[in-house]
């Protein structure tokens, strides 16, 4: 049995998701089956995804009839039997060594649950701020009693995420931290690899403004925080590629150091 299934939901990604799959297909293990669960995108993401085939052999590309990041997860946990589950967001890069150091985390840890820290997807101090900020709200999450593993990474072994039913579809906002929460009331604790082991985008980030989407965020810890109930929903909050413009710079390639 393979040991880590990555699984990716996408919308319209046909920008970002093949920068996603030639990173994995640069891992230094090859030992992992990616899942690519598109949501009925309206461009060529399906496309786009099923030309990786010659690169990653142990790929599988299903659609979704709706788009759901919860829904489209859970689609992707039950097209594979792997002991581990890792949640990716499309428009992530991974590190080379990715794979290979989630493997060592897992042996030597013994983790159930997990994430990683990452970098941002440019060299502008602001967004290595902004960064730094969002490292340290996710570790701020355990000493508050709050866990939250993030969307863009969340590593789970697979009898834990069935324990719990996987992520709530009726959620449209703070899927995440609603499933960190069920398990951690299970009595399993969230633990962080402290590695940076991928590139996240900031394109919601630029789209919405800093500011705007510092508000948010605050808003929705301090009603976690206060009442251990996340935010269901945030109208402005939609998921897929074709909210950003392919022209501007908020899809330019990430640099990464290898």
């Amino acid at each position: 049995m393979t040991k880590l299934s990555l699984i990716i939901p996408a919308l319209n990604e046909e920008i970002f998701l093949p920068r996603l799959l030639s990173s994995l297909a640069e891992q230094t293990k090859t030992d992992f089956e990616v899942i690519v669960v598109d949501g009925s995108s309206k461009d060529k993401t399906v496309e786009v995804a099923q030309s990786f085939h010659s690169k990653l052999p142990m790929l599988q590309v299903i659609v979704s009839e709706k788009a759901s990041l919860p829904l489209q997860r859970n689609i992707g946990a039950r097209a594979t039997g792997s002991e581990w589950l890792v949640f990716i967001d499309a428009d992530s890069i991974l590190l080379p060594y990715f794979v290979e150091r989630l493997e060592w985390y897992i042996d030597e840890q013994k983790p159930e649950l997990f994430t990683s820290w990452f970098r941002p997807d440019s060299e502008e101090s602001g967004d290595a701020l902004f960064t730094l900020v969002a490292n340290s709200f996710v570790e701020g999450s355990l000493y508050f009693h709050r866990p939250i593993a993030p969307g863009p990474l969340t590593a789970v072994r697979r009898d834990v995420f069935e324990l719990v039913n996987g992520f709530n579809e009726s959620l449209t906002f703070g899927e995440d931290y609603d499933f960190t929460r069920r398990i951690a009331e299970r009595g399993i604790a969230l633990q962080i690899l402290r590695e940076t082991l991928y590139v996240l985008s900031l394109r919601r980030v630029r789209r919405d403004g800093k500011l705007r989407f510092m508000r948010l965020y605050a808003r929705a810890s301090l009603q976690v925080l206060f009442t251990r109930k996340n935010l269901k929903s945030v109208p402005s909050y939609i998921m897929g590629g074709q909210l950003y413009d392919s022209n501007k710079k908020q899809v330019e390639r990430p640099i990464i150091q290898k």
